[in-house]
């Protein structure tokens, strides 16, 4: 496993912990307050580290920057609308399952198909989600059509970065997309009659948190990491959010994990590992077949 993979998995593990504080949040702030506060301060926080490599911008680097936060804004606004109305683990499930999007949308723009690793990967890992969350329900109601487009905003985003971070330097781009998301959210504020929630309502606690670790961090290795790894394969790692979400849930809050909830993580790593070891082990027997 790659270190951009590894750091993939890391990022699964922080947003597993995401859901049910994102849950809680939006008791007392609205999903457009929250967007835009989250993004505001990832982006200070950027700004302030990494003042000192933002300069020089090339054209291609701005256009990465501001298509990429687009879809990123998008993402996460349809997801904290989502989350008003659906459960965290069923808005778990649906976000994860991008993972369905991803080889289509990777066809599209980039006319690549999946090897035959990454493409049972997906199939054990869309497998997996499906029996994990079986108890998370799904119907074609508001906030899971919310919640379904955040999916496919995520996997137009990993293609996209999969893309733009090959070309352009993961710092700059990953500042301009909290920029563009603290903007998108400012926009629907102002739209809506401007903010409501009074600062000593808001959790700065969780806000800090999802600012700093779950969204500044985790998008400067996000877009560093996508560069060094397919698509494809990125999504079948994206996979394992739902699982890290149960372990976090078993850990702090008391829950336990059912049978069938450990059958389906089984299957979602089963798909991570065939998509990681399909390409070593077709050399190693082809490199066999060959010395023999």
């Amino acid at each position: 496993m790659s270190r951009a993979d590894v750091a993939l998995l890391f990022i699964c593990a922080i947003w597993g912990t995401t859901f049910a504080l994102l849950r809680d949040a939006l008791h007392a702030v609205s999903p457009a307050e929250l967007v835009a506060l989250r993004f505001t301060i990832a982006a200070v926080v950027l700004a302030l580290i990494y003042f000192r490599r933002l300069r020089g911008w090339r054209p291609e680097w701005i256009q990465d920057g501001l298509t990429i936060g687009i879809v990123v804004a998008v993402g996460y606004i349809t997801q904290v609308i989502g989350l008003r109305t659906v459960t965290a683990s069923r808005s778990a499930f649906i976000t994860s399952m991008s993972i369905a999007f991803v080889p289509f949308v990777a066809f599209a723009a980039l006319r690549t198909r999946p090897v035959m690793g990454e493409s049972l990967g997906v199939l054990l890992a869309v497998a997996g989600l499906v029996l994990f969350s079986a108890d998370a329900g799904f119907s074609l109601q508001k906030g899971e059509l919310w919640t379904l487009a955040c999916a496919a905003a995520f996997a137009v985003q990993i293609v996209v970065t999969h893309v733009a971070g090959k070309r352009s330097p993961a710092v700059p781009i990953s500042v301009l997309q909290t920029v563009v998301g603290a903007a998108a959210g400012w926009t629907l504020v102002l739209a809506g009659g401007g903010a409501t929630t009074p600062a000593r309502a808001i959790p700065w606690g969780v806000l800090l948190y999802l600012g700093i670790v779950a969204t500044a961090f985790i998008i400067v290795v996000q877009t560093w990491a996508l560069a060094r790894t397919s698509s494809v394969k990125a999504g079948v790692l994206y996979a394992t959010e739902p699982i890290f979400a149960a372990i976090f849930a078993v850990s702090f809050f008391g829950e336990r994990m059912t049978p069938r909830e450990l059958a389906g993580a089984a299957l979602i790593l089963a798909g991570v590992f065939v998509s990681e070891l399909w390409r070593p082990l077709r050399a190693r027997f082809a490199a066999r077949a060959t010395s023999a």
